[in-house]
């Protein structure tokens, strides 16, 4: 077991998220006791991951703990708050689109930590390089929070509830859409035998391009120059993926719209 000097903590949730974040509070010196989840093959592999006991049951959650944090979807969390038996402990939940005082009914403690990045099991990330974003239910848990967060992010800002839904939803844009974009251009070459390596010097250049200059200025393509004939041409080669076909017209003419006037 991982020991340290740091608050208490059990961790609720064994998802990507939790995968990150278990190492990155462990390396800052943050007692992680236990680790929860309700399935036993995910809450046995996180335990396994950070070298902490494990369990998958509620009513085991260990009762000296100083912080809890629910690194859960919105459903899950609320779900999950009113089966724990826990009284004065530090609460904090990890997601972009939920108000801290989802916990007021259950501890006088609580917080958001949320951090705005993408996370997946088998890539390694910089944790001190993640924006976190913090909130409390006071000044004293909000100095509290920022202490926790500065300990694993060089990063640390204080959001509150509506700013944060506001970069969770732009997030989205700029994260898991730009990602199902790709999986469009995967599925496109793949259907007519193409491999999607092709596309990784394009797609790194656009991602290094966007970060010096402004989405607007670094677009381009058959929209932005309203080249409609190659539109026309492309909408008629997906005609037999419809799927694409529509997300492709609909881009399009939202490009096209935000161009015309030039």
């Amino acid at each position: 077991m991982k020991k340290g000097k740091g608050p208490k903590t059990i961790i609720i949730g064994a998802g990507k998220l939790a995968w990150h974040l278990g190492p990155a509070l462990q390396k800052a010196g943050f007692r992680i006791i236990q680790v929860y989840s309700r399935t036993l093959s995910s809450a046995a592999a996180f335990g396994l991951h950070i070298d902490v006991p494990w369990t998958t049951d509620v009513n085991m959650l260990k009762e000296d703990a100083d912080l809890v944090i629910f690194c859960l979807t919105d459903r899950a969390l609320e779900a999950l708050l009113p089966q724990i038996n826990l009284k004065d402990v530090f609460m904090i939940h990890t997601a972009g689109s939920v108000p801290s005082n989802v916990f007021e009914k259950w501890t006088s403690d609580f917080g958001v930590l949320y951090p705005l990045m993408t996370f997946t099991k088998t890539r390694a990330i910089d944790f001190r390089t993640v924006p976190v974003c913090i909130e409390a239910n006071n000044k004293e848990n909000e100095d509290r929070l920022k202490s926790i967060a500065e300990k694993i992010s060089d990063n640390v800002s204080a959001v509150n509830f509506e700013n944060r839904k506001i970069m969770h939803m732009a997030a989205i844009f700029a994260c898991n859409f730009t990602n199902h974009m790709y999986r469009a251009a995967y599925d496109i070459l793949h259907h007519y035998g193409f491999d999607f390596g092709i596309l990784k010097p394009l797609i790194m250049e656009t991602a290094r391009k966007v970060l010096e200059m402004s989405p607007h200025e670094a677009q381009t393509g058959p929209a932005s120059r309203h080249d409609k004939n190659i539109l026309c041409v492309h909408q008629l080669m997906l005609q037999d993926q419809p799927e694409w076909q529509k997300i492709y017209t609909f881009v399009s003419e939202s490009i096209y719209q935000h161009f015309q006037s030039e």
